[in-house]
């Protein structure tokens, strides 16, 4: 994002998989930002290991330091802890609430600002200035989402289940729907803003947990469960592996689903949910019971053309009206933060000649790197897909 919006700034954007250089470390940083991707090695013990160790120069920075991570819920204390040890300075959250039971420590002493899951770049807003018109669609009903696993509480859950639930709810087959929760349907990059345009309704859950899971214990707890008892229900894996845990918190926000179907008028067909207070129910979106009780009441809804025309218009209003919402401003606030930051902390510049030396070595290098490293990649994952391939069959 910072790249894209701030063109005169010196940005370096590195990918954590490959190794950082020596010489890169001798620059005066005014600004680290850990992406989500990166923040996720708190997932895998002797990943974050590695982690800690290889990066440790980012403890010790004088830079401003700013955290923009995802799923703060699942190894909340890890990623806690992380954030007080490199002396972080702003924490952007995607939880709208308990920030203190996700970062007790990190919360006595640093910021924490409210984030969102996804951000709406000018391109965006531009791409989707005139959709495709609502007749034109092809799809009447579409969906994608994973099955996730059971620590992710029963709002996890309702991610796979609200496809079967509603597909089964429907009086006739008169609607054609594309939905699917199987992996191999999966819809990539450019491909997913064109199906989502090329779809009258889509439909959503909240994005989230209603499960803490402070040091990934849950999550062991289920995989090793699961292993054994692969058939197991929701219900028995939440009695034997979290009982009495689920919906203590709800930890639940707008994803980046309700963004796009939003900017492409494509009218969202919705589970309750807060939705990070920015989308409302019948003026934003077609109130779906978790049930699919009242599917009556939603087909009547997706009839009344003069209903739907308003609610696809009323919510991409809403969330273009949300300016933190959108990147060029997001990333701003980041740069004044930074600003502010350096200026108090006196960091000294790098002088722009060996900055623009030291990043011309670094990308002719990480060219070559990367090309081998992802080649490599792609080749352990067909060849592990081939054989468990080979082993169902």
């Amino acid at each position: 994002m910072i790249k894209e919006v701030a063109t005169d700034i010196n940005c370096l954007v590195h990918d954590t998989d490959l190794p950082f250089p020596e010489y890169l470390k001798e620059i005066d940083y005014h600004l680290i930002v850990l992406g989500p991707t990166f923040l996720c090695n708190r997932y895998y013990p002797t990943k974050l290991k590695k982690t800690l160790s290889k990066y440790r120069f980012i403890a010790s920075s004088n830079a401003c330091k700013i955290a923009l991570p995802q799923d703060d819920y699942d190894c909340s204390s890890i990623l806690d802890q992380w954030m007080v040890d490199w002396n972080i300075d702003l924490v952007y959250s995607v939880c709208p609430n308990n920030w203190d039971v996700l970062y007790p420590n990190y919360s006595q002493k640093g910021q924490i600002k409210l984030g969102y899951t996804g951000y709406i770049s000018e391109s965006w807003i531009r791409s989707w200035a005139k959709p495709k018109p609502r007749d034109d669609r092809r799809i009447d009903v579409s969906y994608r989402a994973s099955n996730l696993p059971a620590n992710f509480g029963s709002v996890g859950q309702l991610k796979g289940d609200i496809a079967r639930r509603f597909t089964s709810s429907l009086p006739s087959n008169d609607l054609y729907l594309d939905i699917s929760v199987d992996p191999q349907d999966m819809i990539p990059g450019n491909r997913w803003h064109n199906f989502l345009e090329d779809s009258k309704f889509c439909l959503v859950t909240p994005s989230g947990s209603s499960l803490l899971d402070p040091k990934g214990e849950f999550r062991k707890r289920v995989n090793n469960f699961c292993k054994k008892f692969p058939n197991a229900t929701f219900e028995d894996i939440a009695s034997e592996c979290f009982p009495g845990e689920d919906k203590r918190f709800l930890f639940t926000a707008i994803s980046p689903r309700n963004i796009e179907a939003a900017l492409s008028e494509t009218v969202q067909i919705a589970t309750p949910g807060t939705y990070s207070g920015l989308m409302q129910p019948i003026e934003h979106f077609i109130p779906l019971e978790e049930s699919c009780s009242n599917i009556s009441s939603v087909l009547t809804m997706m009839r009344d053309k003069f209903l739907i025309r308003k609610i696809s218009r009323d919510c991409k209003d809403a969330i273009l009206a949300e300016p933190r919402l959108q990147t060029k401003n997001i990333v701003y606030e980041i740069l004044s933060f930074a600003e502010n930051t350096s200026t108090t902390r006196n960091i000294q510049e790098t002088p722009q000649k060996q900055i623009e030396q030291l990043f011309e070595r670094y990308y002719t290098h990480l060219e070559v790197l990367a090309d081998s490293f992802w080649f490599k990649r792609r080749l352990i994952r067909t060849f592990l897909i081939k054989i468990k391939t080979s082993m169902n069959l």
